[in-house]
């Protein structure tokens, strides 16, 4: 590609902006939903609050090394820049995915030079990467510094000279070092199609992708951390190669979706919706040029087959782990974007396809506004804001901690009321994320403990805080929680507000 062309392309600066600009809108509007988005944001507030960023906690007692800390690093840093609230916390999946749409930008210019604004077009309208720009997790960064590493691998390959070819160590090294920083082993992934395609492909490479510079840039990166805290304390490499690892790829510890049949139930939803609108287009133009004969370059070949094996060979990984979620596989849609745009690079859309397509984006943008306001009865329940505002609206004594029993905690209150969570059993669980027996925190006796409780098992607890002394005073309803506080035997009970009261207003 000579200098000419290369520059009318936009500048890759340009293309981060405009997906920043793209994704922005709305993103601070929606309340933290569900257990992971509230125990992401609340280990940021206790980095925050302790000024302990090495090892996170998502209680002042109790640590959470169940991720490593990039993702929680981001959190608190954008906190501290912007103030705790939920725009600062899904700003960092925003800059993520800015990062994504430019870094699948530089793949697309050497994979579809013709078109080098295609890929990041067809990225950024990808239903499922965009709207999960706007969840708090560890996969939006993950899926940037994922791709951020095969640009890395691309430039290797196809630089425009082998001056700048070399480059593509350093840089995959970065990328793959960050992912590892915010995932671990399965932010390695990509690289088992790399490395094979690379073994098959020597000669075709400008430059080594893989060379003692690219351990260099990754090992501080990916390993330092780890060793930190592996060096202090040796019983957590245990828990890092045991747990985190074999555990969660071969067994159902972690019982997300561990059944034979699994990945179907978290990775179909993607296949039918979250690559939407583009494998419907893909389809389309494969029927429209049925009967005419191939059109594709030598170039383009192994390009395509490239993508292919990143896309196929990442999956097949993901369904044989036996913990599955539905975003694991969402650093796959790049391959899946790029792959789409390699195969209707031709198709120059008309009036129609553009108007069609400027919707799509806008419809995108209308189902992230609409989102905030989607109060479902699914919802009602996960929902850490408004059940924040149920605590302060019911409950008239001092709360100090609040206490999840036999229930999924919602973090998010943390966040909203800056009180710390702990999640109980009434019995032993080797769940990680069970802090502590029943018995054991009733016998602790710490006043301004709000203990949240299922209502199908508030009998059942009123007996176990009976059996240790104590009475349960019921002080507040929401959903299907029931609020006690527990009072010493002796001491005189607080008056319970007995009412289950509506549903308090959401502020954003």
């Amino acid at each position: 590609m000579n200098s000419a062309s290369r520059s009318t392309h936009p500048s890759i600066w340009l293309v981060f902006a405009l997906a920043l600009a793209f994704v922005l809108p709305f993103q601070g509007t929606r309340h933290l939903w569900g257990t992971d988005e509230g125990r992401y944001s609340a280990v940021a507030v206790e980095m925050l609050d302790s000024g302990d960023w090495l090892v996170p906690h998502r209680h002042p007692e109790h640590e959470h090394l169940s991720k490593p800390p990039l993702t929680y690093w981001s959190l608190a840093a954008s906190m501290e820049v912007f103030s705790r609230n939920t725009w600062a916390l899904r700003l960092p999946g925003a800059l993520a995915f800015a990062l994504t749409i430019a870094c699948v930008f530089s793949i697309g210019r050497r994979l579809v030079p013709e078109r080098p604004w295609w890929p990041p077009l067809f990225a950024a309208g990808t239903a499922m990467l965009f709207l999960a720009a706007n969840v708090i997790s560890t996969d939006g960064l993950l899926c940037a510094f994922e791709t951020l590493g095969m640009a890395g691998f691309v430039l290797a390959w196809r630089g425009e000279d082998a001056r700048v070819a070399k480059r593509g160590a350093w840089l995959l090294g970065l990328g793959f070092g960050l992912a590892f920083l915010t995932k671990g082993p399965p932010g390695l992934v990509p690289l088992i199609a790399g490395i094979w395609f690379w073994a098959r492909n020597r000669r075709d490479f400008r430059a080594n992708p893989f060379t003692w510079i690219t351990l260099a840039v990754w090992a501080p990166i990916a390993l330092g951390w780890f060793l930190a805290i592996v060096w202090n304390h040796p019983d957590r490499l245990h828990y890092f190669l045991g747990y985190e690892t074999y555990g969660r790829i071969f067994t159902k510890a972690a019982d997300r979706h561990p059944q034979w049949y699994g990945w179907i139930v978290a990775y179909g939803p993607v296949a039918l919706v979250g690559v939407l609108p583009w494998s419907l287009i893909v389809v389309w133009d494969a029927w429209r040029r049925r009967g005419a004969p191939a059109d594709e370059s030598t170039r383009d070949r192994p390009a395509e087959r490239f993508l292919l094996l990143w896309l196929l060979v990442s999956l097949a990984v993901f369904c044989i782990s036996r913990s599955r979620l539905v975003l694991y596989v969402l650093p796959l849609l790049v391959p899946f974007a790029l792959w789409a745009a390699l195969r209707t690079r031709q198709w120059i859309p008309g009036t129609v396809g553009k108007i069609l397509i400027a919707a799509w984006f806008v419809l995108l943008l209308a189902v992230k506004a609409w989102l905030p306001h989607a109060h479902a009865p699914a919802l009602l329940n996960k929902d850490s804001q408004r059940l924040s505002a149920a605590i302060s609206t019911q409950v008239h004594a001092p709360i100090r901690e609040v206490v999840f029993v036999d229930e999924t905690a919602l973090y998010g209150i943390r966040v909203y009321l800056d009180i710390p969570v702990l999640r109980v059993d009434y019995g032993q669980s080797n769940q990680p994320n069970v802090d502590d027996t029943l018995n054991h925190a009733l016998a602790q006796q710490r006043p301004g403990r709000l203990w949240l409780v299922h209502m199908g098992t508030a009998d059942k607890f009123q007996r176990e805080v009976a059996a240790s002394g104590a009475h349960a005073v019921p002080v507040m309803a929401y959903g299907h929680y029931r609020g006690f506080t527990v009072a010493q035997a002796g001491s005189t009970p607080p008056q319970p507000s007995g009412q289950d009261t509506p549903v308090p207003a959401s502020p954003q």
